[in-house]
């Protein structure tokens, strides 16, 4: 239903993002130079890796860490599972409008957007292991980096080699890379 929803509000087609001005460019490091653009979303996506993994380790990561491990037990001591649910289930929607939001210039937003990169996404979880901030994330970059690779050496394979990856990797390691047993 939202996906006809927003076809019929915005129509079938992409829709383009138009950077700030200071985004369009270069960054200069000295030995090489970099789009400002995809610096900065390389910049945003570190302080929220940084920031989710330090969420974890505080008292409000611990209480997430024993509703989900136990909610029962959560429950006795006086956690209150379905707000803390709530809130985190909230921060993490916002996070994901937030990322494809930022990324709309790399990947054009259409109605179908979300239903067109399910597949990659939940290959990202599950190679990454669920219960883990780095684990997602060591997949995003080994599993972009390679998918980026194998489209560029052989493209007449397509999307095989990441599919390929992840079975070999799943196969290997069950749980996924940082998965918890």
């Amino acid at each position: 239903m939202s996906v006809a929803g927003a076809t019929y509000v915005w129509g079938p087609l992409q829709q383009p993002l138009q950077p700030p001005a200071w985004l369009s460019g270069a960054v200069d490091v000295g030995f090489r130079s970099f789009p400002a653009y995809r610096s900065f979303l390389i910049l945003c996506g570190a302080t929220l890796v940084t920031h989710c993994g330090w969420a974890s380790s505080v008292p409000v990561g611990a209480r997430v860490r024993a509703s989900v491990d136990n909610l029962r037990m959560a429950q006795s001591v006086g956690i209150d599972t379905s707000r803390l649910f709530m809130t985190t289930f909230a921060l993490g929607s916002g996070l994901a409008g937030l990322g494809g939001g930022l990324g709309a210039d790399l990947l054009a937003i259409n109605p179908s957007y979300a239903l067109q990169n399910l597949a990659y996404f939940l290959i990202v979880v599950a190679v990454g292991g669920l219960g883990s901030i780095r684990g997602p994330f060591a997949a995003a970059l080994l599993l972009g980096v390679a998918d980026s690779g194998f489209k560029y050496l052989l493209p007449e394979f397509g999307a095989f080699f990441i599919y390929a990856l992840t079975m070999a990797i799943l196969l290997w390691r069950p749980r996924g890379l940082f998965g918890r047993a």
